[in-house]
């Protein structure tokens, strides 16, 4: 193709690329600045309460694991306050047994506060919950309280100082209702959890005790409620536009002013180039972040 009578930017295979790659970036940017596009989510917080997250002192002592966990839910419940569409949170506590320390799952944060401070002043609450650590009753009735949960992003957020075995029908039972395990452990790695979070997309810490509440509200609250996908997706619609828009400029100053190809075959490459980028991108899109269609959980 020729190009060489007139100025590139007065052709039209430059000023609609153009035109397209500013309204795409300007979507990026509101989509990043206004939150458009957040997920509607549920959350299912599983809290350790066993004996050895607050022992040799009394449950639910000031600086026991079991207290910081409490206060990480409640900067999660601040946090989740401030939301438009606030997440809809019920939290559990477990070791042998698992016990809802809420009633349902609710977006009001008082309603939750309160609720959460009647149960956990249950003298009796201690001995109900059982000893040992069963991670697998957890994630098992995380999961089928979430599943009850529609038109919503099913999250789990486990918490707990212990390792254990994860049944691969417990992980099984969370992939198939789309429930993600996201999990926090408290001491060494715990190899099977770590498992169990990779295995439905979830996110997986370890050795966090003294800072539960920044994770909860910096890490697990944000990767919940993020927009990533449609930023990510209005980003690469500009990279497409950017490479149809610069055609043009390839064609006279790199492949035949630079590489001194025909005009025939320099025109075919920086279309090529263009048609190139306009596969892949949605591939690696696709691949790395999702596409925001659908289901974006």
């Amino acid at each position: 193709m020729s190009f060489n009578r007139r100025n590139f930017w007065m052709y039209p295979l430059f000023q609609i690329p153009a035109m397209f790659l500013l309204a795409f970036l300007l979507a990026a940017l509101l989509f990043a600045l206004l939150g458009l596009g957040r997920p509607n989510v549920a959350v299912a917080i599983a809290l350790d309460v066993s004996s050895s997250t607050y022992q040799p002192q009394s449950f639910n002592s000031p600086g026991t694991v079991m207290a910081e966990e409490i206060a990480a839910v409640r900067s999660y419940l601040a946090q989740n306050s401030q939301l438009k569409t606030p997440n809809q949170i019920q939290i559990f506590a477990f070791a042998g047994e698992v016990i809802p320390l809420t009633n349902s799952f609710q977006t009001d944060k008082q309603l939750l506060e309160s609720e959460l401070d009647r149960t956990l002043q249950n003298p009796n609450l201690s001995s109900q919950i059982g000893g040992g650590t069963d991670i697998n009753k957890a994630i098992q009735k995380g999961t089928e309280a979430l599943s009850s949960i529609q038109d919503r992003c099913r999250e789990l957020l486990l918490v707990t100082d212990g390792q254990a075995e994860v049944s691969p029908l417990v992980i099984a039972q969370a992939v198939g209702q789309r429930v993600k395990i996201n999990a926090v452990v408290v001491g060494a790695d715990a190899p099977a959890i770590q498992l169990a979070a990779f295995t439905t997309r979830g996110i997986y810490l370890s050795n966090q005790q003294n800072n539960l509440a920044a994770l909860f509200t910096d890490k697990f609250f944000i990767s919940f409620n993020s927009n990533i996908k449609w930023v990510i997706f209005w980003l690469g619609a500009a990279w497409i536009a950017l490479m149809w828009m610069i055609t043009i400029p390839l064609d006279r100053w790199i492949f035949r002013g630079l590489m001194s190809q025909p005009p025939n075959l320099a025109g075919q490459l920086a279309i090529g180039n263009a048609l190139f980028w306009t596969v892949l991108t949605p591939l690696i899109v696709w691949r790395i972040f999702g596409l925001p269609f659908g289901s974006i959980c």
